[in-house]
């Protein structure tokens, strides 16, 4: 056998985390000292490993002004965890002080004490996509600026035209430069219209998505609310401008949220939070906000720009409209110095249409960069023209099998189904959205049957001619193989609830008010819902109060678990027993109770049957011991002078032990039988022998008479000596129920393929309504007068055994005429010595 694995010692652990991409270091102490630092992290300070050992105060001077330091030792002491997005940080690279920007994790690691043993950081350097956005929001403000130098030129034009009456001579100079001035305007309408395009394209992404985009200026006015949050709360994005919405979170989360978020806004900081807010559908969102500070290109605050989703968003961000003022000043002495204007206008020209250029490369970097699958095609001829990774791991592609291609040759699979749907997109220019839907993708080579939630989204020119197809997918094959899951997990236990005929319910302690199952108002005889006051007027009037003081402790406890009596409509009686568990508010009060009630009547009576037979066992066993001990005594004073009562006294011993030893032989009969350790020994023997050999007795007593009638030579197969105690059984219950019945009938038939042997008296007969329970265990019936021994076992006993023989067991009485009990057992040919359990 090959030795186990060893485990890991510290040094292979810490060699295999330096290996990970992730920038990971581990702190201990207030003062963050440095005890293991990956190469990712020691590339993003900037350092080597002599930090190893080092303060972060020590190993980063300059870091010495900034709050990580204090950040660490607040974790140290709290043990808690500080976290931040797009984080601002000046680091001395190489010698050079600059700012970067950080994703990080300040986490507290503790023993099992809850004593914290280090500090967890990590952290992702986020400069480049902090630099994008912000190159964004000047692409919008460059676009003000051409509209701008549009207005200049329209001045310009009247400018010429007074030139023009002013001057003849210069009428050459003035066409021309109207001329030019046409062709300037065309220029800058070509460059106005691609960066109106463009912005149409990145609004169109951000209200078409699922994800909640709104956006606050420096001085905390909203000024912009996607669809997605319109949907969500059923207002306009007006209503939300003008009322905000923070009167729709739960009053449980609302004070907590604003706090943090006043904080985060007074230091400028990223947050994020979770809450519930109220929908149009009238019931509670959750919500992971997360709110990011915005930043113009002179590092002066802008505002917040937040999304409520827990992925990474795409954000629409706008900037405050420049105060024009100053620009207008600008602008009448631009005006002065026109010529001078004109002879630059082509290097400016230049200048917008490369800033046009890295407009467009900075919105496809935005496509591949985003946490969602996206992937634009062209309307002409579905030519994929932009595609994300996230689009190529949904489909299983690589990007030289799709990029460039047209879209249903690097998806064929797809093609039947989803090809009319996206030319109806681009003949109609409305939005497809789908939901969950299931299609079979080829991913890697492989076929996979895969969840998809989708959109179709038309992009359309300024003339709102459809020029290409933006599709946003996600992969939601693991949520919906969840539900589904969970689905047949909820089916599975209500089949076996109804299986076990217990009846649910829902109690709401607030409103009193009961939601059951079908079989819960099947067991009260009430109407889900119902008032609790309902089902307790079902309660049996001594059990009222249990329900009450149940509760009680369940509130304390948690746990409900009582046993009542109800009345049904009927005035029958059943026994019940509820169960169930309490659940609370996050304020710890009592919310409501899920529970289960089942019928315990016959559980009930079982239990009152074996009562039942202690007592009748105490008394018949007590009876024949009292016997025994009394002529024990008696002999025990004789044993030195016995006198002519020492045979009676020895004959009523014998009597009290021989019925002592039938008490006991019963019970180890029932105890086979629930073993199954009964066996039969068949025979072949002369049924009317035997019933001669064992009802001597009857003779022997002189009270009865016994009267064999029927066959008088059948012979059968069986176990003789277990048929005997049938019979002997029969007749002792006939003289023992019937005593003024002189007379006792026992009839012997054969008849085809069986024989029936019956035993008749003349007694008090049984009522109607107990000879369904005769056979069963520790049943007795008491005719009014007769005071009957016995544990109730005989007939129970005989049952089994005639069951075992493969016969029947049955009686017929009718009160005031007696009784007949009777078996039949098949006519066996041939005999068997095997024994039969």
């Amino acid at each position: 056998m090959k030795d186990p694995v060893p485990p890991l010692d510290f040094e292979q652990l810490i060699n295999v985390l330096s290996f990970t991409n992730t920038a990971t270091a581990v702190h201990v102490g207030e003062d963050a000292r440095i005890e293991f630092a990956n190469q990712a992290m020691l590339a993003i300070w900037g350092r080597g490993s002599e930090v190893i050992g080092k303060g972060l105060g020590e190993a980063m001077p300059e870091l010495s002004d900034q709050p990580f330091i204090e950040m660490f030792a607040k974790v140290w002491r709290e043990g808690i965890i500080i976290s931040g997005n797009d984080t601002p940080a000046e680091i001395l690279v190489d010698g050079v002080l600059d700012t970067y920007y950080f994703d990080f994790e300040y986490r507290a690691i503790k023993d099992s004490d809850g004593r914290v043993i280090a500090v967890l950081h990590t952290a992702t350097d986020v400069t480049e996509r902090y630099l994008n956005r912000r190159e964004l929001e000047e692409a919008s403000q460059n676009k003000k600026l051409l509209i701008r130098e549009q207005s200049l030129n329209e001045q310009l034009a009247a400018a010429n035209e007074e030139l023009s009456a002013i001057n003849e001579e210069l009428q050459a100079s003035r066409e021309e430069l109207s001329r030019m001035n046409v062709e300037l305007e065309n220029i800058v309408q070509d460059r106005v219209k691609a960066l109106v395009e463009s912005e149409e394209r990145f609004r169109s992404m951000a209200d078409n998505t699922d994800v909640l985009i709104g956006v606050r200026n420096e001085t905390g006015q909203l000024i912009y609310f996607n669809k997605a949050w319109s949907q969500l709360s059923g207002r306009t994005a007006d209503q939300l401008i003008s009322r905000g919405w923070h009167d729709l979170i739960h009053p449980n989360d609302r004070q907590k949220f604003l706090d943090m978020h006043r904080q985060a806004f007074a230091r400028r900081i990223s947050y994020s939070a979770e809450m519930r807010l109220l929908g149009s559908d009238g019931s509670y969102h959750w919500l992971l906000k997360k709110g990011t500070p915005r930043f113009l290109s002179d590092g002066s605050f802008a505002g917040y720009i937040s999304s409520c989703v827990d992925i990474t968003q795409l954000k629409l961000s706008e900037q405050q409209l420049q105060d024009l003022n100053e620009e207008l000043a600008a602008s009448n002495e631009e005006f002065a110095a026109l010529n001078e204007e004109l002879a630059t206008t082509n290097e400016e020209l230049a200048e917008s249409n490369e800033e046009l250029l890295r407009s467009e490369a900075r919105f496809r970097n935005l496509i591949r960069q985003a946490p969602v699958a996206i992937c634009v095609i062209r309307a002409e001829d579905l030519i994929v023209i932009e595609v994300n990774d996230g689009y190529l791991e949904l489909v299983g592609r690589s990007r030289e099998q799709l990029e460039k291609r047209f879209i249903w040759s690097g998806v064929a699979e797809a093609a039947e189904v989803y090809s009319p749907i996206m030319q109806q997109v681009i003949k109609t220019g409305i939005a497809f959205h789908g939901r969950e839907h299931e299609l079979v993708l080829n991913r890697n080579g492989v076929d996979e049957t895969v969840f998809v939630d989708f959109v179709y989204e038309p992009v359309t020119d300024l003339k709102g001619k459809v020029t290409s197809i933006m599709v946003v997918g996600n992969d939601v094959t693991d949520k919906v193989m969840a539900r589904r899951q969970i689905e047949d997990v909820e089916e599975r236990n209500r089949l076996a609830i109804e299986a076990a005929e217990i009846g649910t319910y829902e109690l709401s302690y607030e409103e009193q008010l009961v939601i059951g199952s079908k079989r819960f108002d099947e067991i009260f005889g009430v109407t889900s819902p119902a008032s609790r006051e309902q089902v307790l007027a079902t309660y049996h009037p001594l059990d009222a109060h249990l329900s009450d003081q149940a509760h009680d402790i369940a509130r304390k406890t948690g746990k409900l678990f009582y046993e009542t009596r109800i009345v049904l409509a009927n005035n029958a009686v059943k026994w019940i027993r509820l169960q169930g568990n309490v659940h609370y508010d996050s304020e710890g009060n009592v919310k409501k109770l899920l529970g289960t009630v089942m019928d315990i009547t016959a559980l009930k009576q079982i239990q009152q049957q074996k009562d039942d037979f202690i007592s009748i066992a105490s008394h018949e066993l007590k009876t024949p011991l009292t016997s025994l001990k009394a002529s024990l005594q008696l002999l025990e004073r004789m044993k030195s002078s016995p006198t002519a009562l020492l045979p009676r006294l020895i004959d009523q011993s014998n009597r009290s032990m021989e019925k002592i030893s039938e008490l006991v032989e019963e019970l180890l009969n029932v105890t086979r039988i629930n073993e199954g350790k009964v066996m039969l020994n068949k025979k072949k023997f002369n049924l009317t022998n035997m019933v001669d050999e064992c009802c001597s007795h009857v003779l022997q007593l002189g009270t009865h008479e016994l009267v064999v009638e029927g066959e008088r030579n059948l012979e059968i197969i069986a176990d003789e000596n277990r048929i005997q105690q049938v019979i002997i059984n029969f007749i002792n219950n006939a003289i023992k129920y019937a005593p003024q019945s002189r007379e006792i009938f026992l009839k012997i038939e054969q008849g085809a393929g069986s024989v029936k042997v019956s035993v008749r008296d003349t007694g008090p007969g049984i009522p109607a309504d107990k000879l369904p329970y005769l056979f069963e265990r520790y049943y007795r019936v008491d005719p009014k007068g007769i005071q009957a021994s016995g544990l109730g076992l005989g007939l129970y006993i005989s049952a089994d055994i005639i069951q075992r023989h493969g016969g029947k067991i049955g009686v017929e009485s009718t009160e005031g005429t007696g009784s007949t009990f009777w078996f039949t057992l098949p006519d066996q040919a041939e005999s068997s010595s095997e024994p039969v359990f």
